[in-house]
């Protein structure tokens, strides 16, 4: 295990940038033949399993208190069965770039929550940041934009719309929760297993009989590509980087999933690279460098520690 929590931050946040700018792709390949809401399930249930058997292995499982458990599953419910069940469903409808342009607005509200609730100081910095970002998301996708009124994507619209408003709540609730004591890898095994049987078991009221023999090899594999990459990685990545950095400035990092996906589209399926992509992504990284810049701190000067309290 690495143990300089600098190196720890630094992979977590690059975590966070590349996988998940795969998983819009890997959702839109899933939910080609497999019900969205067995994707989010089976992606959960597999994640869960895995850390469930490292903690197994390595005996760091432990038995929650019932306020420790009701906080993980308020966390899963927000984040993973609502944010991330609602932009799977939401990719049945719409392209899977909408839903990644539509996913950028959740730095916008998790900015205006955290003002609102007094956890976060308007900075120069946040606002340039954010408008750089946005400013690279419209130059991106400047000529898709009139698909947000077309008819036929206003449920997945709305779906993702939700779905970002929820991941902005539920990572303001993380952060907050970051303090608590426990086992990260217990927290987040616990919220993929709620979550993941949460959704079996709603697929099952919704549809019942599940025609598993006309799920593709693409779209099975697609499944097991998000439960490692997408719920492992990427999420575990994310809750550490909360527990270390502001909200806002780690839901921020998210603009780089967008050239992620576009540059995966140029490199796998021969889409075009223009010059004015190129400048959007210029925007987005320059926007995450000033957001995230900090003051740099004095060295404090190291005192004598005080004297321990006599007991009598």
């Amino acid at each position: 295990m690495l143990k300089n929590p600098n190196l720890k931050l630094i992979i977590a946040v690059i975590s966070i940038a590349f996988f998940w700018g795969t998983t819009f792709l890997g959702i839109r390949i899933g939910v080609e033949t497999i019900p969205p809401i067995l994707v989010t399930g089976l992606r959960n249930i597999l994640a869960g399993s895995i850390l469930l058997g490292f903690l197994l292995i390595s005996r760091k499982f432990e038995w929650m208190t019932w306020p420790r458990l009701r906080r993980n599953l308020i966390i899963s419910f927000m984040m993973i069965v609502l944010a991330n069940g609602l932009t799977t469903y939401a990719e049945v409808y719409i392209s899977s770039g909408l839903a990644s342009l539509i996913s950028t607005l959740s730095p916008l509200c998790v900015l205006l929550l955290n003002l609102a609730f007094g956890h976060e100081k308007l900075s120069w910095k946040i606002i340039l940041g954010v408008f750089l970002g946005i400013c690279g998301m419209y130059l991106i996708y400047q000529n898709n934009i009139a698909d947000l009124f077309n008819p036929e994507y206003r449920l997945g619209i709305m779906a993702i719309l939700f779905a970002v408003l929820m991941w902005a709540s539920g990572t303001i609730f993380t952060k907050k929760s970051a303090m608590q004591p426990g086992n990260m890898f217990m927290n987040l095994c616990v919220q993929m297993l709620f979550a993941g049987v949460f959704m079996l078991l709603l697929q099952l009221v919704i549809q019942p009989d599940i025609h598993s023999e006309s799920w593709s090899l693409r779209s099975i594999l697609a499944v097991i590509y998000l439960a490692i990459f997408g719920s492992l990685v990427g999420y575990v990545a994310y809750t550490y980087a909360l527990s270390k950095l502001p909200s806002t400035k780690v839901s921020i990092i998210t603009y780089i999933n967008v050239v992620v996906a576009l540059s995966l589209g140029w490199l796998i399926l021969d889409e075009k690279l223009s010059v004015k992509i190129i400048m959007a992504a210029v925007l987005i990284i320059g926007g995450v460098v000033i957001a995230n810049l900090r003051k740099r701190m004095p060295v404090a000067i190291p005192t004598q520690p005080p004297l321990p309290p006599i007991i009598e």
